[in-house]
């Protein structure tokens, strides 16, 4: 599929109660210095008394399309844009996060020099609820990335930040939605096995940072990864080096969601998975402090469980 610097851009915004933050989001796509673009935002069953409705029906720029489904996930929100999009190229944003002008234009220009790219990503700021910087996250990995996506996603930005081809959705498939997390990595695990992947080495977009976001439901996290692991091993059609990388990787952040979420026994267990399938983690400094911190707390943890069982005992007798 040919695509020019003039190329219509199908930008998809998957939403669940998204105000305040989702007419800021609006105005950052719409202001893009790339006019042509439709906007699809999905509102994925918002319980907000139609307000999310009623914002997006009352924008006027005909750029704009609301579609409503019972509430089915992000996945599911993002598949329905592109199943009802047409553009040769697709982009997607969450409802909290702010595009730069020249975000779309930016990756059109890196799409034209190779036409063998699937996708495009970028650098963001991570910023707070208030807009308030907290730090840049650059990209590093560019070609054929799919050995360093087996080691977690280096997508910056991660969905909020791609640029993908439809040509390329249409061979390897849209969003997995059945997956509680990670569908976005999974998809470019996919793309990567297939097709090039580049980056823009410039800022393109602000991502916001909520406390009471997915991420921070942690057990959720846990077990969306354990789901999801024996599927993407078979789906990917993953040698035994390739299934022992991407093991070791979600294994490594179970048991850190384990860790956050004070289960400090289940944390050790999945640090012992981890460090079996990849013992090469052992000699990553900037992984060891959080391999001690892990033993030690479930070490420390298992001694005061002991005193306390032993406390109880006594206090029984």
């Amino acid at each position: 599929m040919n695509i020019s610097s003039n190329t219509c851009v199908d930008v998809i915004i998957p939403t669940y109660n998204g105000m305040p933050y989702l007419k800021e989001t609006v105005e950052s796509i719409l202001e893009q210095d790339h006019k042509r673009l439709k906007l699809y935002i999905v509102d994925d069953g918002s319980e907000d008394n139609r307000l999310t409705e009623k914002f997006v029906k009352s924008i006027k720029d005909k750029r704009v399309h609301y579609i409503y489904q019972t509430n089915g996930g992000q996945a599911k929100a993002r598949n329905k844009g592109i199943n009802l999009s047409k553009s040769p190229l697709i982009a997607f944003c969450d409802a909290d996060d702010l595009w730069r002008k020249n975000k779309i234009s930016a990756q059109i220009t890196a799409l034209l020099r190779d036409n063998k790219l699937g996708m495009v990503y970028g650098g963001i700021n991570v910023i707070d609820a208030d807009n308030a910087f907290i730090r840049a996250l650059k990209p590093q990995y560019r070609g054929q990335i799919f050995t360093e996506l087996l080691s977690g996603n280096c997508i910056v930005g991660s969905a909020s930040m791609v640029i993908v081809r439809r040509d390329v959705l249409e061979k390897v498939g849209l969003f997995r939605e059945d997956f509680l997390v990670g569908e976005d990595w999974e998809l470019w695990l996919r793309i990567s096995r297939k097709y090039r992947i580049d980056y823009v080495d410039d800022i393109l977009a602000d991502l916001r940072s909520l406390d009471d976001g997915m991420q921070k439901n942690w057990k959720k996290m846990a077990d969306g990864l354990m789901y999801m692991l024996p599927i993407m091993i078979n789906e990917l059609l993953l040698n035994p080096k390739e299934a022992k990388i991407l093991t070791a990787t979600c294994m490594w952040q179970v048991s850190h969601f384990y860790f956050f979420n004070g289960q400090r026994f289940m944390a050790w267990k999945y640090m012992t998975k981890c460090l079996i399938a990849n013992p090469k983690y052992l000699t990553d400094n900037e992984r060891v402090f959080s391999i001690i911190t892990i033993y030690l707390s479930s070490r420390i943890a298992n001694i005061a469980s002991r005193a306390i069982r032993k406390l109880s005992f006594w206090v029984k007798t």
